[in-house]
This record gives C-alpha cells, sequence and structure tokens, in this order.
C-alpha cells in the first residue's frame, strides 16, 4: 500500500535510551519527507520543544504534542484537551505524596501533568484510583490526562488538517502511549526497545532499536 504519511515518537524512538537525538533518525525523516510523505512528529513532551523539533529537522506536517492533547499546523494551535481535572489530581498527590515533582517542562503544559520520571507509579495508581484520569508512564516521564487523552487523538485531528485518512498513515513508537496510535494508524512500527504494550500493537517490531528500526521499518514499506 502507498502510505501517505508517517507519524513518529520522539523520546526513546528517533532518541536512545538518554533521550539524546540520533542523526540517522533525522536523516530517514527528511528521506520520507523528500519522497512525498507527509511526516509529523508526536510526542508527550510539550509544544515548543517538539515544535522547535520539527523545525530544525525541516518537517512540514502538523506537530502533535502533549501526548496528543495539542495539535499545531501551519501557525494555528488546537487544544483538545483541559488540564482541569488533572491539575486537580496533582493537587491530592501532593498531599498524600509528598515531594511529588512536576516536570520542568510543565511550565509550557496546558492539556495533562507531566510527573517526574523517578516518581512511584504504584503510589500514583493507589492514590488516584477512582479518578476520571488516563496514567500513562512513558519511561520518561508520568503524564495525568483526562479520560480520552491519548496519542491518536491528536494523529486524527492531524490527519484531519492534511486531509489524509489514518488508514493512510504509518506510526513509529517505543512506549505504552504509543500502543492505541500503533494499532489504529494504517500500518504500526514498534522498535526493538519498545515496551511489550507497544509491540503487541504494532504490525511490525524491528530488529534495530531506536532510529534503526525506524529506518528498518521505513525501508520495509518503500518509503525511503
Amino acid at each position: 500500500m502507498a502510505y501517505k504519511a508517517v507519524v513518529c515518537d520522539v523520546d526513546g524512538t528517533i532518541t536512545n535510551s538518554s533521550k539524546i537525538i540520533q542523526t540517522l533518525g533525522i536523516e530517514v525523516l527528511r528521506q520520507a519527507q523528500d519522497n512525498g510523505r507527509v511526516v509529523m512528529l508526536a510526542s508527550g513532551n510539550v509544544l515548543p520543544v517538539v515544535y522547535g523539533l520539527a523545525t530544525f529537522i525541516g518537517l512540514r506536517g502538523p506537530v502533535v504534542a502533549e501526548n496528543g492533547g495539542i495539535v499545531s499546523y501551519r501557525d494555528e494551535v488546537h487544544t483538545l484537551f483541559s488540564n482541569e481535572v488533572p491539575m486537580k489530581a496533582y493537587e491530592h498527590l501532593r498531599k498524600v505524596m509528598p515531594g511529588v515533582r512536576r516536570l520542568y517542562t510543565d511550565h509550557w503544559r496546558h492539556t495533562e501533568v507531566g510527573l517526574n520520571r523517578e516518581t512511584d507509579l504504584a503510589k500514583v495508581l493507589e492514590a488516584l484510583d477512582g479518578w476520571p484520569l488516563e496514567v500513562e508512564a512513558t519511561g520518561f516521564a508520568i503524564h495525568l490526562m483526562e479520560k480520552g487523552h491519548n496519542k491518536m487523538s491528536g494523529v486524527r485531528k492531524a490527519c484531519e488538517l492534511i486531509g489524509v485518512d489514518p488508514a493512510d498513515v504509518v506510526a513509529f513508537g517505543d512506549a505504552d502511549n504509543d500502543a492505541l496510535m500503533l494499532k489504529e494508524c494504517g500500518y504500526g512500527v514498534a522498535v526493538a526497545n519498545a515496551s511489550e504494550r507497544a509491540k503487541s500493537a504494532a504490525d511490525l517490531v524491528t530488529r534495530g532499536r531506536h532510529a534503526e528500526g525506524v529506518r528498518e521499518g521505513l525501508l520495509s514499506l518503500g518509503l525511503i
């Protein structure tokens, strides 16, 4: 099938395990774009970070930030969810888990709450049992989000903006918060270092890790 677009996670997918961007990932995403595909980044990070990365890579597709909470395209920003409930949940956590910390980048976060990666996930889940929230751990942070808030929601909005059906999109990812995107896009590729949940949702699990896996997936589909 001639897929029309590519959506790629950032942390753990085109970065190494230390969150350092791999130049190979930049190169192969540019190649896919040069070959006529719309290339989008979809990240749990905040819009200024993901927008800046996409801009410096030279990608022209929409940017999906905050796990699908915000989509930016052609200088317009679309906010899809609210952080009202996540903020109330965070204030509750501060009372029952003294010392819990938000990410530094939460200075710019609008639709969710990101907790430091060292936060005890089991304690967060116990403390927030019964709250109307999505709690996603990515390996880089713990995200508190409204019910229904996920990357795929942002990808659907991005597809609407560029006039492409999600069935025509190839998705790349590595973490639990990528699983729905890998499952519901036309074709999902999990890199070798992906979580078991991400691998189970994917159509292809690569032998290569991180950016090597992205290149492997793009090659296997004839996109580069």
